[in-house]
């Protein structure tokens, strides 16, 4: 009976010592344990560019010409802008080029940077001609986008698509391929299709533009800090701009008096000047 309870004893002291040294391994493997760094997710390199609808409320020029065709009106729908494009008829052009140029206009978005990119995509749909959406309209209209300078000299290249009403037409995406590192134009192109079914008095067609799916935003620099810059300068600059009055008057006894100091000086020149007026400050 005591060989039996001295057996029972030392068994659960095997136990005890086999369950201390696991449970003292356990903290030392999971130390040892490699750390296993999670990498951030690459973000997608664009190679395709397109316009905001802010970038293209920047568009202002269509040109000089006469019996060109002109814009009526813009205003900015959802994320894209909506183009009312009127298209003279007769001997008119039914084509123009809305952009952005350093040539001519306020040029906001000439000059940018975009030597990372191969081509410029825009997605536009043709909401309506004269405020008519008739799937059965015999004239097509055709639009793309602008970007300029060709590779091939030209001063801008465009690949237009054929827009229509009816649903596999009335939505598409153009894509032009670039050949520039920097902007010296960017914008829209449309034009009649069939030129000679078009209405002899013109017409207006409203033409939507929206920035294209799986392309970049063209970076721009922010110009917020640019303004509020320039509206401190200008306020700064009032702030020490001397008052206009050159005299001070004093009171006393019913009688102006101006004193000395206050009476505008008058620079003299020995030589008088023949055939000058100097005007303002010299």
């Amino acid at each position: 009976m005591r060989n039996r309870n001295l057996i029972c004893v030392c068994g659960l002291v095997v136990s005890l010592a086999v369950a201390g040294c696991e449970q003292n391994a356990r903290p030392a493997a999971s130390r040892l344990a490699p750390t296993v760094a999670v990498e951030p997710a690459a973000l997608p390199m664009f190679t395709t560019v397109t316009l905001s609808a802010e970038q293209l409320m920047s568009l202002d020029w269509s040109g000089r010409a006469a019996g060109r065709s002109t814009i009526v009106d813009k205003r900015i729908v959802g994320p894209g802008v909506e183009f009312d494009i009127r298209f003279p008829g007769g001997a008119g052009v039914p084509s123009m080029d809305y952009i952005s140029t350093g040539a001519a206009g306020e040029g906001a978005l000439a000059g940018l940077d975009v030597s990372r990119y191969q081509s410029l995509a825009l997605k536009f749909t043709l909401v309506s001609i004269d405020g008519r959406n008739d799937p059965n309209f015999p004239v097509g209209i055709a639009a793309g986008a602008v970007i300029g300078p060709a590779g091939d000299g030209r001063l801008s290249a465009c690949e237009p698509v054929v827009l229509g009403f009816s649903p596999e037409q009335a939505t598409k995406v153009a894509t032009t391929p670039m050949h520039t590192e920097k902007i010296r134009v960017i914008g829209i192109h449309a034009h009649v299709v069939n030129p000679l079914a078009w209405d002899s008095r013109g017409g207006v067609v409203t033409l939507r533009v929206e920035p294209a799916a799986d392309a970049q935003v063209l970076p721009t620099p922010s110009v917020d800090a640019t303004l509020r810059s320039g509206n401190q300068t200008a306020k700064s600059a009032r702030l020490r701009r001397p008052s206009r009055s050159t005299r001070s008057t004093t009171v006393k006894s019913g009688t102006n008096k101006t004193s000395e100091s206050d009476k505008p000086r008058v620079k003299s020149s020995p030589n008088p000047t023949m055939g000058t007026t100097h005007i303002g400050a010299w």
